[in-house]
């Protein structure tokens, strides 16, 4: 879902970790007395996740608590070595965790066993090599577009024959030009394109150098990723509207946004706000290559009473047939490669025209390079994202700009 904290908090969290995870955590798990807590977003799994995993465990008890603030509330309980719950679901925020991962579960064993993608069971690893969490959901990166749109500007329709056009992000902006000349959009937001350029090099403002985070917030490749970006937002190409809002939902709803490049978890919104269009729109790969962003990730807490159960929990909302579930519910994209290859799952969607949207966007999931995100990179990455929004209303020169967020971000 949606969704990269800082330093300092996750030091305030390291200090309170050798008595956050006190207690009986050696107890075997039994059918008699096994109960579990589990906490998620209800947006991150099944709509009838408790029957599922009443099914799938019925010699337990598991507890399901929808969470919205998750990573906050896990946080506050680790502060206080109370209340935690036995697995939990979280976000994109994973690596602000990894400097207490003393108080998760080590789940190298089921890692093993795992068919994730290999660059989603990577973003799960901590700096000293421990495999903290499990990838859920991942977000493979599509171009969302109509086909109708894409035709009345000259363009193909077909899925493989829009990709081998706009097969570069230069192409890509002469598309984005004619739409804006025709009064439309083909693409959302800058910060949108910024971040897939990004992503596309594996980048994400820091690297690991002899196991330690090094900042590389002043890198060609953030500069050539955020002076391209920056000239979109600067030339208004871009509709300037950010997902999940409404006015995001508006300019699709009234079809003016007819292209964008996003992470597969869009599709939600975009069934939503486009009902009326079904069958117009498709999904293309991204110009420039294959792009993948962290979705959420499934991990088991220390502290449990239960760490067997835990782990054994885990694994199954890591594996295929949970993820399956939350695919075909909520388009929850899975890192299970067995799921791409389901039948019930890799099938032809109505809303697109009966393409396999799936099938298509596994490819990127598979073939995306792994993206490292540092315990600071969501720190550094807000300001940049924050910068490109300026400039898309300020009209402010990108290159001043990227230069004064240097002075910022270099050192952090």
């Amino acid at each position: 879902m949606k969704r990269f904290q800082s330093l300092v908090l996750g030091a305030a969290l390291l200090a309170t970790s050798a008595l956050a995870g006190c207690g009986s955590n050696n107890t075997a798990a039994t059918s008699q007395d096994t109960t579990l807590t589990v906490w998620a977003r209800g947006n991150s799994v099944p709509n009838d996740v408790e029957t599922i995993l009443a099914k799938k465990f019925p010699e337990w008890t598991i507890k399901f608590q929808n969470i919205p603030d998750v990573e906050d509330k896990l946080r506050a309980a680790l502060r206080s070595k109370s209340g935690l719950p036995d697995v939990v679901i979280m976000g994109g925020s994973l690596p602000s965790f990894f400097q207490v991962s003393d108080q998760f579960l080590d789940l190298s064993a089921e890692a093993k066993a795992s068919d994730a993608t290999a660059a989603s069971l990577k973003a799960g690893v901590t700096l000293d090599g421990k495999q903290m969490a499990l990838p859920t959901d991942i977000g493979p990166w599509g171009l969302f577009y109509r086909a109708d749109a894409f035709e009345a500007l000259g363009y193909p329709s077909d899925p493989e024959q829009v990709a081998a056009k706009l097969d570069s992000w230069e192409a890509y902006s002469k598309l984005a030009e004619a739409a804006a000349a025709s009064g439309k959009h083909a693409c959302d937001t800058a910060a949108q394109v910024y971040q897939a350029r990004l992503a596309q090099k594996g980048y994400a403002y820091v690297q690991l150098k002899d196991g330690k985070e090094v900042n590389i917030a002043d890198s060609p490749i953030s500069r050539d990723a955020f002076l391209y970006a920056g000239k979109l937002a600067k030339d208004k190409t871009c509709a300037n509207v950010k997902p999940y809002t409404p006015e995001w939902n508006a300019a699709t709803t009234q079809e003016n946004l007819i292209a964008f490049v996003g992470p597969a978890w869009e599709d939600g919104i975009l069934k939503k706000a486009a009902e009326k269009q079904s069958g117009a729109w498709r999904v293309a790969t991204v110009p420039g290559g294959p792009v993948a962003t962290a979705g959420s990730f499934v991990t088991g807490l220390a502290a449990s009473k239960f760490p067997d159960a835990a782990r054994q929990l885990a694994a199954y909302m890591g594996g295929s047939e949970f993820q399956k579930a939350g695919y075909l519910d909520k388009g929850l994209f899975p890192s299970s490669k067995g799921v791409f290859a389901d039948p019930e799952a890799a099938k032809p969607v109505p809303f697109y025209n009966g393409q396999d949207t799936l099938g298509m966007l596994a490819k990127s999931a598979t073939d995306a390079p792994s993206v490292y995100q540092g315990s600071n990179s969501t720190v550094v990455s807000t300001q940049f994202f924050v910068a490109m929004t300026d400039i898309a209303n300020t009209g402010a020169d990108p290159a001043t700009v990227y230069q004064d967020l240097l002075k910022t971000t270099a050192s952090k």
